[in-house]
């Protein structure tokens, strides 16, 4: 039976630098596109072992939040904007009960009534919609729906910074992974330095030590099997 041929380390990188390109929408970075193009040819890679990964690959734009960032955008405008709508009514009122006063009294002289005692009963000149018991509990509404949106503007704001921290937490260790494997992978592909050479002199040394226990195990357990047959 033919053995399944496993696929070659640059390209299992090349495949893993792709699809973090492509969930963070950077795939048109220059270094993205020049580094994966070099895995996936093998070619140029000691031009691209130079360059630190963690300082060229690109720092993605956070989303997360953003639908509901706009949502408070929105309420924040549409409450500053609802501030300032009872004091507009409330005058927009009294201009129009002033004028009603003044054709009242030009029509009943003679019986001459309080403003505010107007104000509240129209006595008919007066539309219902400006009394001001009317136009109070409107203000009141509006004051009550300018807090309300103050409340849900700050919960918003607030889980939109709680989204913010943990996308960029995330984001931050996914590139800190994927620059650690690019900058391991190529490591080897550097231009030969005394600093290069005695990194992979000591990598080769640890190796080896590795290996000597691992045989100095593997004897020592034969040993005891041999021993142990022997008795018997």
């Amino acid at each position: 039976m033919a053995r399944i041929k496993k696929p070659e380390l640059n390209l299992i990188l090349a495949d893993k630098l792709l699809a973090w390109a492509d969930k963070y929408d950077v795939t048109k970075d220059g270094y993205v596109r020049g580094l994966y193009e070099a895995l996936s040819t093998r070619k140029n890679l000691q031009v691209w072992a130079s360059l630190n990964p963690i300082e060229y690959l690109p720092v993605p734009e956070l989303k997360a939040g953003l639908a509901m960032a706009k949502w408070t955008r929105f309420i924040t405008v549409l409450r500053n904007v609802l501030v300032f709508l009872p004091v507009a009514l409330t005058w927009a009122a009294v201009g129009q009960a002033t004028t009603a006063f003044s054709k009242y009294l030009k029509a009943n002289g003679s019986d001459i009534v309080n403003f505010l005692d107007f104000w509240q009963n129209g006595y008919g000149v007066l539309g219902s919609e400006w009394k001001i018991a009317n136009v109070a509990l409107l203000d009141f509404l509006i004051i009550m729906v300018v807090i309300v949106l103050t409340l849900l503007a700050s919960v918003f704001s607030r889980r939109v910074t709680e989204l913010q921290i943990m996308s960029e937490k995330e984001t931050d260790r996914e590139r800190i992974l994927l620059s650690i494997e690019i900058a391991s992978y190529l490591f080897d592909k550097q231009k030969i330095t005394n600093v290069t050479m005695n990194q992979s002199l000591a990598r080769a040394i640890d190796k080896l030590l590795n290996a000597t226990d691992a045989i100095e195990a593997t004897a020592k357990s034969l040993e005891k099997t041999s021993k142990s047959k022997g008795l018997n």
